[in-house]
């Protein structure tokens, strides 16, 4: 009998079977390559020259279209696009809590592929909305105008064309400033920081992602000339890095963007919100000696509830714990009603729901509840995943 594959695992190219097995704790499934067509590449290339942003307009016009696979949103999904890069996308959600778990996904694969020890760098920044980036261009105009003999020439050139893209070329550049008059204080050249002009809502999104990436253990630091097209990006960027005592390796590197503005920019249409990240330089890394098991939706013996702000900020590190153990998980994160997770967990048909409330965000501890019998038992942090193994 001639042995069938899974269609499963269709999606992912055999080397990139590890990438995807990591992403699966987060909740990604396989999906397929989008259709771009020329008009979309093109349309892209106008504005950007990361052309994997291509494959997102193409899902955000089937989301418009009405013709995308899943109207379960959010959709997890993600795809090899050649042996040098594999892509996820996050579509249909704007809370934080997702920006910060593309990058905890990142971050992992990055773990899993290269070890726990490597040194690893986040680097973030902020577009934000339409009031944010009024108010960076006006500043950054002034700036170009106000320090005209100290900005390099080739900048200076560049700003005229785009000034948003002149302003990532200042990046590392030295500025002197010109000399004042006779007795006179030399005036220092400072460069605007978008952090600075992002309006209170922007400001308010920023900072509670930045609270979930604190609750994980991770190096990031903000740098404000990780900066994309507005026309691209209406929100968060990411720049995840391998580094070797302090410099940054050209080894894998994971580059991400929230991308909702391209429909409504580009397709003069709504806003679609979406995720987006590739991962390249794959083919950098050993192939796997051992063979990757995709594991079934099926197969997946955990779900992981939870209720309450305090416990939102305990969910990405149960999930990264729960990585490490190569332990699988379900969630419903998006879901803020205990009510729909449970709903959500039952469905699944899973035997264990892991249950985080505001006194077990306090206490620190998870409460684990047999789905069969309704029997629950009070764990810490530190013990649950010793708990867990013995269920398994």
């Amino acid at each position: 009998m001639k042995k069938t594959t899974q269609p499963q695992e269709k999606h992912v190219m055999e080397e990139h079977a590890h990438v995807f097995r990591t992403l699966q704790h987060f909740g990604f499934s396989l999906g397929d390559k989008p259709h771009v067509t020329q008009l979309e590449e093109k349309l892209i290339a106008k504005k950007t020259d990361k052309s994997y942003i291509a494959d997102t307009l193409a899902i955000q016009k089937s989301v418009l279209d009405k013709t995308f696979h899943s109207f379960n949103f959010p959709v997890h999904t993600g795809y090899s696009a050649d042996k040098d890069s594999y892509v996820y996308h996050i579509v249909g959600t704007k809370k934080s809590i997702y920006d910060a778990l593309a990058i905890e996904a990142g971050y992992s694969v990055i773990q899993e592929l290269l070890g726990n020890k490597t040194e690893i760098l986040v680097e973030l920044n902020f577009i934000g909305d339409k009031e944010s980036v009024q108010r960076f261009s006006k500043e950054l105009q002034h700036f170009y105008k106000k320090h005209a003999l100290a900005i390099p020439k080739n900048i200076l050139a560049a700003a005229k064309k785009d000034p948003f893209e002149s302003y990532k070329m200042l990046e590392g550049v030295e500025l002197k400033p010109k000399a004042a008059k006779k007795g006179g204080e030399v005036e220092p050249v400072v460069v605007p920081n978008p952090i600075d002009h992002l309006s209170e809502v922007s400001r308010k999104e920023f900072k509670e992602i930045l609270e979930y990436i604190e609750s994980l253990d991770m190096n990031f630091r903000i740098n404000p000339y990780l900066y994309e097209s507005p026309d691209v990006v209406s929100g968060l960027i990411f720049n995840i890095h391998t580094m070797d005592k302090g410099a940054k390796v050209d080894s894998l590197s994971i580059f991400g963007t929230r991308n909702d503005i391209l429909g409504k920019k580009i397709l003069n249409k709504k806003e679609v919100p979406t995720l987006s990240v590739v991962i390249t330089g794959l083919k950098k890394i050993p192939k796997p000696t051992k063979t990757i098991r995709i594991v079934k939706t099926t197969e997946v013996k955990f779900f992981y509830a939870q209720l309450g702000p305090e416990a939102r900020f305990k969910t990405l590190k149960v999930m990264d714990m729960m990585r490490c153990a190569k332990i699988p998980l379900h969630h419903a994160i998006s879901k803020e009603k205990i009510s729909a997770q449970l709903a959500h967990a039952e469905k699944l048909n899973i035997p264990y729901l892991l249950l985080v409330g505001h006194r077990e965000a306090l206490q620190n501890s998870v409460m684990v509840r047999n789905m069969r019998n309704l029997s629950q038992e009070s764990i810490t942090m530190e013990n649950l995943i010793e708990y867990l193994k013995k269920l398994i």
